[in-house]
């Protein structure tokens, strides 16, 4: 189940408020207050404000308690730019742009995942160990697993390129 809140007109620029929520996106909810109420960018208030707002329209709404509630989506668009100009050298003026951000907090319970597991949609997991020996048992020479996935290896510039290229130059 999705739960929405959503903050509108907020003064910060929306590639700085996209900076903290990347930072919170996929965490819990209790580790995510945690994070932001520690963070120092200006933005972290009011995401605060409005995961706080989200846990309190999921009690409200729909009787879930913010223990198994994981933040899905954090989406940042541009609001609406303030255009003012400020005075300049001989006479000039210079354009200023105070540019506004819509977010949209979006809130997932542990039921949806339980939910998507009885439909049969695949389940994503990181690599274990095990998973990346027996990879890396299998695997060609040329290949090398990473993180469970077997990516092909650059071949070495030899011969004149490398001379070219390196460091320090004889």
């Amino acid at each position: 189940m999705e739960i929405k809140a959503q903050l509108r007109h907020l003064h910060v620029a929306p590639r700085k408020v996209r900076l903290v929520a990347g930072l919170i996106k996929g965490m819990a909810v209790e580790d995510a207050r945690r994070e932001l109420t520690r963070l120092v960018k200006r933005a972290g208030d009011p995401l605060d404000k409005l995961l706080q707002s989200a846990v309190a329209n999921a009690k409200h709404n729909f009787l879930i308690g913010d223990a198994g509630l994981t933040i899905k989506d954090v989406r940042v668009n541009p609001g609406p730019v303030s255009k003012r100009f400020r005075p300049r050298a001989f006479g000039r003026a210079a354009p200023v742009r105070r540019r506004t951000s819509h977010v949209m907090l979006i809130l997932e319970t542990e039921g949806t995942v339980a939910a998507r597991r009885r439909e049969g949609a695949p389940i994503v997991r990181e690599a274990t160990r095990e998973d990346l020996r027996e990879t890396s048992e299998t695997a060609r020479p040329e290949h090398t697993p990473v993180q469970g996935v077997l990516r092909p290896q650059k071949p070495k510039a030899t011969g004149a390129i490398r001379r070219i290229f390196q460091r320090k130059a004889i």
